[in-house]
């Protein structure tokens, strides 16, 4: 995706757009206490949403890092989660991680590309009734959710520097 705006900019947003609810990690060896903020977070939640009608509870935790350079800027997101219930059933033994990563370069002169790439691996660890119907749902609705997550900090990114954030 192209943005129009310089990339520190739009790395300044991305990174405040994905961490606004994070915490930052301990302070690393040789920096200050804001600029471990800027550069290291963690998380863990639970989120419950609605996947087709039926209620959905996944345990996530996260942890993250920044790198920022002269000419781009790298976001790497860590994950270790559980889904606890889908489709209307509580579920135990299904677990997932995955990597993501954002990558801000410098295109022109006040013009920014952002590449998004993701991986997620999900472990079965269960018996069901129609087990392969479940994980084909189960990996649909992942999959799912982690675009409309990613669309939706690049829209919340867009907007902020549309409204001069960060100025």
């Amino acid at each position: 995706r192209i943005i129009p705006f310089d990339f520190k900019a739009v790395g300044d947003s991305s990174w405040h757009e994905m961490t606004k609810n994070y915490v930052e990690n301990a302070v690393e060896r040789r920096q200050s206490p804001r600029e471990s903020k800027a550069t290291a977070i963690s998380q863990a939640f639970t989120m419950e949403l609605e996947e087709e009608g039926s209620p959905v509870k996944i345990q996530f935790r996260y942890a993250g890092k920044r790198v920022v350079d002269n000419h781009r800027q790298v976001v790497v997101l860590s994950g270790q989660s559980q889904l606890l219930e889908a489709f209307g059933a509580v579920v135990s033994g299904v677990h997932f991680q995955e990597k993501h990563w954002l990558v801000l370069s410098d295109f022109s002169p006040g013009v920014t590309m952002v590449k998004v790439c993701m991986s997620m691996f999900v472990h079965f660890d269960c018996e069901l009734p129609n087990r392969q119907q479940f994980v084909d749902r189960t990996c649909q609705m992942l999959a799912k959710q982690k675009q409309m997550g990613f669309e939706s900090v690049l829209q919340g990114v867009e907007q902020s520097l549309l409204a001069g954030y960060p100025s």
